[in-house]
Formats: structure tokens, sequence, C-alpha cells
């Protein structure tokens, strides 16, 4: 199957597209999904979905301070929104700042493609990959370790982890 116009395809029948203004009631549903929590709040119902919208841009105003020419995608598969990844091309590396999939399509192989899509990218580039992962709650660790990366520090509550295509 072609991938639409305007999307990148990847590894699993994947598709990468830059966000759009479109896009925004999925990208909060699913900072909703990642963050239950926050609902925990004594608060009406209007109150709470204000809350989440203000966290929603504290979170995008801190990772375009952090990753201020960083690439923002959401993943289709089947031109279903199925999560989103972002990333900052840079010159030492490449940095998976976000990578989240919808809890529906979780455990598919979806993010493993993702991220294999994004070694094979690198790696023809001689890029190094880096993330964090919550050391709580996720089993980021040990999915990103059986994609051959590596604790390279520890920062609760979160691993440092790396790919080198030189270990590949």
């Amino acid at each position: 199957m072609a991938s639409p116009p305007g999307s990148i395809p990847l590894l699993g029948g994947l598709d990468l597209r830059h966000t759009g203004p479109r896009d925004m009631p999925f990208l909060l549903d699913l900072f909703r999904e990642a963050r239950p929590w926050l609902a925990w709040a004594d608060l009406d119902r209007d109150a709470i979905q204000a809350l989440y919208e203000q966290q929603y841009r504290a979170m995008r105003a801190g990772q375009e301070s952090l990753y201020p020419e960083h690439l923002d995608f959401v993943v289709e598969r089947t031109g279903q929104a199925v999560g989103r990844l972002i990333v900052d091309l840079g010159y030492a590396d490449w940095r998976v700042s976000e990578l989240q999939i919808v809890a529906a399509a979780r455990g598919k192989g979806i993010g493993s493609s993702v991220i294999r899509s994004l070694q094979q990218a690198a790696g023809s580039q001689r890029m190094p990959i880096t993330l964090s992962t919550p050391m709580f709650g996720s089993d980021g660790r040990a999915v990103y370790e059986r994609l051959d990366f590596r604790v390279t520090a520890v920062r609760p509550p979160h691993y440092d982890m790396a790919w080198s295509p030189t270990r590949s």
C-alpha cells in the first residue's frame, strides 16, 4: 500500500505525517490518556478539561524550549492516527522526546516499528539516538533494551538511554 501524499513511510505499514491544527483533539486525548491522575483533582468537568489543556500547553512550551527545531509527527496505521512522535534531529544525536501510542494500539509492535525505522535512518547517517523513559509505570526500558538501547544514566524518575549505530 502506498503512503498518503506528504507522509513518510515506516516499517510495519506505518506512516508519519506532520501534526497540524486538525490533530489537536487527538493529541489532547493522547495527552489525557497518559496522565489519568490529573482527572483525580476535586474539580468539575470543565475545570478538569481546562487543567488538561493548561498542562498540555505547558508540556508543549517545555518541548519547544528544549528542542526548538524538533519535528512533531502523528503516527498512522492505514490512515488511522495511532500515536505521536516528537524527535529532534540534532548534529550530535537524534533525540526522541516523545513516543506515545494510543492504549488500544499498544502491544502490536507499532512503537518498535517507529524506533526501528528511526534506527535505519539514523544508522545511515551514523547518528546515535537518545531518549529518556520513565522508571515507574512503564515497560519502556525493557522495550528499548530489546531494540539495542543501553541505559546511559539513571536520573529518577527516568532512565536516559542511547542507541549507537556502531553497536548494531
